[in-house]
């Protein structure tokens, strides 16, 4: 390297090659900076965490200089960051994973560890790179067993989802009710085709084919028409407002039923059902109100999520239901909400009682929340998960054929011709163009 070589953060301190200037808007947005052992992570007040998906993108990008100038510095730079990367990650079900923790890494609010469809797949599509340069043969098991953490099921603490009629589906944040976030597993599906074709693997066939069987299943529900565009998730927190009637209540259980999916409760901390009940039982005064938020899913759909609510009156009366609502706000990632829909009054007598409430779709629509505006790169917000749906798809048709997947390919890459049209994305902050990081050097 020359003096007057350009690094993009500190590199240099650690004993490792600049990374490319082209991608600085976007290595500035992740607030990248390297640990002593040269893996990447991100400074959360005053301590540097090793963020699991820093790794993938790092050496991605050394791999693609080393192509480009065959400097052997590149090579080696890629190899010790994917030895700190399989270093770091821990033996799940027959696979090896990057584990996100709350206290290991502090990049996730979860409290639950938990690894990412997404990340894997993206150390997958890393390795394979690898594998094709000289002096790279000891990461063929890691990668092998990276892959294998793709098909350990959701129950046994990995990413792998099954629809009702048998599809995969590659959870980036996996729980335990479904969450489907859309970007990640396509583009994980994309990356598994890749493999798949150079190494020539059965068993990633098998995976890719099962994954496109269930994004078929379920790719309609993320069509959000009236905002010209298509939904992150299929998963999302919802605001449910409580009103006591004539008496004094405690709210002292609630769950959230999910057809197909199964029974989650909303007393525990970091439970699906949104902890709320966490603190414990809620008091509601009469005439009073008190929230709840729950995570709702609309993999369910057609069929209504339930809300189950166990009330102890203090004599007869009635509670008020109610969901919040508000208007898309492009800049947003979850629901804001600004109003209320009346879901039902339910009468209560002393003691206990149970509710059964139906929560109609008409009434949630925006809790799989549309794609947003909500990255700021290069100072401008831009929708950059609407264009990943479009490309992955794309991809994926290419390879398939599929109709199905082609006509929603076809719907989301005309969309932004209408974003002009929409009174919610006339913000001076938003660029309803695509971001292209050549462009912001």
């Amino acid at each position: 390297m020359s003096d007057e070589t350009v690094y993009i953060t500190n590199e240099a301190e650690v004993g490792l090659p600049p990374l490319q200037a082209s991608r600085r808007a976007v290595w500035d947005y992740y607030r990248i900076e390297f640990l002593p052992s040269g893996y990447p992570g991100r400074r959360t007040g005053d301590v540097l965490y090793g963020h699991p998906i820093y790794g993938s993108y790092v050496i991605a990008d050394y791999i693609a200089q080393y192509r480009r100038t065959k400097d052997d510095a590149y090579l080696a730079a890629a190899c010790r960051v994917a030895d700190a990367a399989v270093d770091q990650m821990t033996e799940i079900g027959g696979g090896l994973a990057f584990v996100y923790s709350q206290d290991a890494t502090k990049v996730s609010s979860r409290t639950r560890p938990f690894y990412s469809g997404l990340t894997q797949a993206r150390y997958v599509e890393a390795f394979r790179k690898l594998l094709a340069l000289p002096g790279t043969e000891r990461f063929r098991e890691p990668m092998s067993m990276i892959l294998e953490s793709l098909e350990v099921p959701v129950e046994a603490g990995g990413v792998a989802r099954f629809t009702d009629a048998g599809g995969l589906v590659i959870e980036e944040y996996p729980s335990e009710a479904p969450d489907c976030t859309l970007n990640g597993w396509t583009t994980a599906t994309c990356i598994l085709r890749d493999y798949a074709e150079e190494m020539r693997d059965d068993q990633a066939w098998d995976l890719f084919h099962h994954s496109v069987k269930g994004i078929e299943d379920l790719i309609a529900l993320y069509d959000a028409p009236d905002y010209a565009s298509s939904r992150y998730k299929l998963t999302g927190r919802a605001s449910f407002r409580l009103t006591a009637q004539e008496t004094d209540l405690v709210l002292s259980d609630c769950k959230v039923e999910m057809p197909g999916s199964g029974v989650f409760a909303g007393n525990l901390q970091g439970d699906p059902a949104g902890e709320a009940l966490k603190a414990g039982e809620r008091v509601i005064p009469a005439g009073r109100s008190t929230s709840a938020n729950l995570l709702l899913s609309r993999m369910t759909w057609p069929a209504p999520n339930r809300v189950h609510l166990t009330v102890h009156a203090q004599g007869a009366g009635s509670v008020l239901v109610e969901i919040g609502d508000a208007v898309y706000d492009p800049l947003t990632s979850a629901l804001p909400v600004r109003f209320h829909h009346e879901l039902g009054r339910f009468d209560v007598v002393e003691g206990i009682n149970e509710l059964d409430i139906e929560v109609p779709w008409i009434h949630a629509e925006h809790v799989a929340y549309p794609t947003n505006f909500g990255k700021r790169i290069a100072g401008r917000q831009v929708n950059q998960y609407h264009w990943i749906h479009v490309d992955t798809l794309g991809k994926i048709v290419d390879e398939t054929g599929s109709d199905l997947l082609r006509y929603y390919r076809d719907r989301w890459a005309h969309s932004p011709s209408r974003w002009h049209q929409i009174p919610a994305y006339q913000d001076e902050r938003i660029t309803l163009e695509r971001f292209d990081p050549k462009k912001h050097k």
